[in-house]
């Protein structure tokens, strides 16, 4: 039970600081965030929500569910992309101009971090789901059984740092 407790307080920990980034990155402008995480963590993506919500941003969530696999589809190499789903955190209108619009791209995952070293040859960044980005702002993994841990941030997102 503490274990749990304490993996539920990283979670939330991890998820402000995400929704910090997020919050600080678009002032002034919409907001886009697409969250692409196994069916397993889906719970994330409304957490991460109210998170933003919380920042002042009033968000809303969208689902993207892959075509069902066919002939002209092959299936996925990676079992876990096969189950993600992909959701879309937005607020404000529709923003005249991309400039107006804060883009973030995240990838939550559950297996052990891979690079391009460990992953075998017939998986490719293809191999995500169709609407997921291989390359994320924002990488969260949920490998740890003690909670969440930020694997990635994109430089752009970072905030200044303050002259010393």
């Amino acid at each position: 039970m503490v274990l749990e407790l304490s993996a539920i307080a990283r979670e939330r920990v991890v998820l402000a600081t995400v929704a910090d980034v997020i919050a600080a990155a678009a002032v002034g402008k919409d907001l886009r965030v697409a969250v692409a995480c196994p069916d397993s963590q889906v719970t994330v993506i409304g957490y991460l929500a109210r998170a933003l919500h919380a920042r002042g941003r009033a968000c809303r969530c969208l689902v993207s569910r892959p075509a069902p696999a066919s002939a002209a589809r092959l299936p996925l190499a990676d079992p876990e992309a096969s189950d993600l789903t992909v959701m879309v955190i937005t607020d404000g209108t529709c923003a005249p101009s991309d400039d107006e619009v804060c883009r973030v791209n995240i990838r939550v995952t559950t297996d052990a971090p891979t690079t391009a070293a460990t992953r075998t040859s017939h998986q490719q960044a293809s191999d995500l789901h169709p609407d997921a980005d291989p390359h994320p702002d924002i990488v969260l993994d949920y490998h740890d059984p003690s909670g969440p841990t930020i694997r990635h941030i994109v430089p752009q997102l970072s905030p200044p740092l303050a002259p010393q």
